[in-house]
């Protein structure tokens, strides 16, 4: 008998802890209004020269918002297509760098040459921004409205695409 319920006890307790893992993973950690078809709400960080830049001025085109970090291959395998984007004007590329030492990230910029703003941010923004995984990447349009949040590698596709989509009918 006592074998059988310490055995009650045991799943009783495997069970709890597991429902209690599962709904505090569940729990939104962000920021509640980060979700697409709102605004973005807003952001003041520093760029790699020390300038503040506040997302507000960023209004008047569509914006490509991407939090990486240094360590993280797939973001390394991002930044041709950032590159594009930025390139050819379809859109004002910003990345925003959750790395923790932000020593590491000019020399990352300037040995990859990204040519896009790229802002120090830290982890707490981008859990902030309802990030889970990076790269993390936030379609914006151009009143700042999210037009669609990718986790995981973008392709130019696909950005394209969302872009189009946004662009008002001439």
């Amino acid at each position: 008998m006592r074998k059988m319920n310490e055995e009650v006890f045991r799943r009783t307790l495997l069970t709890g802890l597991l429902a209690f893992a599962v709904l505090t993973a569940c729990q939104p950690t962000g920021h509640p209004d980060v979700k697409v078809g709102l605004p973005l709400p807003g952001f003041a960080l520093t760029d790699l020269d020390g300038n503040e830049i506040a997302s507000d001025s960023l209004l008047g085109s569509p914006v490509v918002l991407n939090f990486w970090a240094t360590w993280c291959g797939p973001c390394l395998k991002e930044i041709p297509v950032l590159q594009a984007i930025e390139r050819e004007g379809l859109a004002k590329v910003i990345a925003i760098s959750v790395d923790e030492d932000p020593e590491l990230v000019p020399p990352f910029v300037e040995r990859h040459g990204m040519e896009y703003k790229v802002l120090i941010g830290d982890p707490e923004i981008f859990e902030r921004y309802n990030g889970v995984a990076i790269p993390y990447t936030l379609i914006l349009d151009s009143d700042l409205k999210i037009l669609r949040m990718t986790k995981g590698l973008v392709s130019m596709r696909a950005i394209e695409r969302d872009l189009r989509r946004a662009a008002p009918a001439s």
